[in-house]
């Protein structure tokens, strides 16, 4: 009877995953921007929740984001096999990296077990990379780059309302103090690095101009990726209203005390000041703009107007120069992880997903992940897939600097997330972003392929309209000069 009752709960269970599955493949192939919210929201209750829940255990246990990713690779694959999107060096580059992940996982199966590999490879590579492939190969309708912006958006806000429950239940402290709750020791950030990110490029969507050029795939506004469904063209706003809100988001990513997510802010504002136009002094006013403000919360910080804040953010920034911050923790297991014994093959494709990344630090064994994502994927996926990685951003940066809709706050996106990946790997929201600057490259490309066959139209229009002025002018002038035959002729 126990067997019984055993067998009755696994069919139980796999009823109910299946019929969960086909749902969510009927949502990530009939609604696009519902599956991307899935893909943001679950990492949010990630976050909120300290951790998934395990859906199944089939040798490994199934997360909401593993099946929310199996359902994006599926779609993309299927949308890629049809021939939906055209091949284009970036697609081909991420589905090329995606191939070497997964021959990486089946050599990890066979060396090391399913649960060692894929818990190895599922989040800051499977998870990562199918994201990125499932919004890069969503159909050109309109308006999507803005319904995936909004999204992010409120994504941040939920990444706000946290910080903000957590810091009103433990107060604000610098992360050098160690603080306890229940004999517990816990971090005085409520919230992980990622979300203080996911708050900093907010900042840098909310401030950066959307729209001003027509990336359409059809002749009519109503297609353009920053169009509406009314068929008005997207135009780049004052931007006056998301000041407020991008500050903010600016605020939580000082009082979070992420020094990482700091430098990728200020790494971002350099690029943006040398990203304006060079006329009209725009660079000098914006630069002299900045020193001012600088200036001003200098003074108001050296006459101690921050109170408490501003000890506590001392005390975080301080941290970063000593011989002991985590930075010089990050570098001594980094030369740890590149000194081990490697083979050539190794050095070529990395060794399989499962092989761990144990170092010696301070006399302890680490066992945690690089910290570091170009190191992260030398060791998985060799010089091969870190070469393919970068010639990715590189052919994003470039053909974005091309012109297009939201070019500067997508590229200020992939600086972002090139420095992110000195210190840190990138969770699945990342992938997100990556998949919308491919997804605007699609839409700008079939944009200018659309202006073009759209050209002979119009010069053949305006050449019938001309034919058609020179034959009623031609017409009224033989109407009055030309003699009607005689009666007897």
């Amino acid at each position: 009877m126990q067997h019984l009752a055993v067998a009755s709960d696994m069919t139980q269970t796999v009823f109910v995953g299946l019929a969960l599955f086909a749902v969510l493949m009927w949502v990530f192939t009939q609604h696009c921007n519902t599956a991307i919210g899935l893909l943001l929201g679950v990492q949010v209750w990630s976050i909120a929740a300290d951790g998934e829940i395990p859906l199944f255990d089939v040798g490994v246990n199934i997360h909401p984001s593993d099946l929310l990713a199996a359902c994006a690779m599926l779609v993309a694959g299927a949308r890629l096999l049809r021939r939906a999107v055209p091949p284009r060096a970036e697609l081909l580059l991420v589905v090329a990296v995606m191939f070497l992940i997964t021959w990486s996982i089946h050599q990890g199966v066979g060396a090391w077990g399913l649960p060692a590999a894929a818990n190895d490879a599922r989040v800051y590579f499977w998870q990562v990379f199918a994201s990125a492939l499932y919004v890069a190969t969503a159909p050109l309708h309109a308006g999507r780059a803005r319904a995936i912006v909004r999204l992010w958006l409120v994504s941040a806000a939920a990444y706000a309302a946290l910080s903000l429950v957590g810091w009103l239940n433990t107060g604000l402290h610098s992360v050098v103090d160690a603080a306890t709750v229940g004999g517990e020791v816990y971090d005085p950030r409520p919230v992980p690095a990622r979300s203080a990110l996911v708050l900093a490029q907010s900042a840098v969507l909310l401030l950066c101009p959307w729209g001003g050029h027509s990336s359409a795939p059809a002749t009519t506004a109503e297609n353009s990726p920053g169009g509406d469904r009314r068929g008005r063209k997207g135009r780049p706003d004052d931007g006056r209203g998301k000041i407020l809100p991008a500050l903010l988001c600016l605020v939580f990513v000082v009082l979070l005390q992420h020094r990482t997510v700091w430098a990728i802010t200020i790494v971002m504002a350099v690029v943006w000041w040398a990203l304006i136009p060079a006329r009209a002094g725009q660079r000098l006013v914006s630069a002299v703009a900045a020193v001012v403000s600088l200036c001003v919360v200098a003074l108001t910080f050296a006459a101690g107007m921050f109170g408490g804040v501003g000890s506590v953010l001392a005390d975080s920034f301080a941290e970063t120069r000593d011989a002991n911050s985590t930075f010089s923790w990050r570098v001594l297991g980094w030369q740890e992880l590149m000194d081990g014994p490697k083979t050539l093959t190794e050095w070529l494709l990395g060794s399989p997903f499962g092989s761990g990344y144990d170092r010696w630090l301070g006399g302890v064994v680490i066992s945690v992940s690089p910290h570091d994502y170009y190191l992260h994927v030398l060791l998985r996926l060799g010089a091969v897939g870190l070469l393919m990685l970068l010639t990715l951003y590189v052919l994003v940066w470039r053909r974005l600097g091309r012109g297009g809709n939201g070019t500067q706050a997508l590229r200020l996106v992939v600086v972002s997330q090139l420095v992110l990946f000195v210190s840190y790997s990138p969770f699945p929201e990342q992938g997100i972003l990556l998949g919308l600057c491919l997804w605007q490259l699609r839409a700008d490309a079939a944009g200018r392929f659309s202006d073009v066959r759209r050209k002979p139209l119009v010069a053949q229009q305006r050449g019938d309209t001309a034919r058609k002025r020179a034959d009623r002018v031609h017409g009224e002038y033989r109407e009055e000069t030309e003699v009607p035959p005689t009666m007897g002729q």
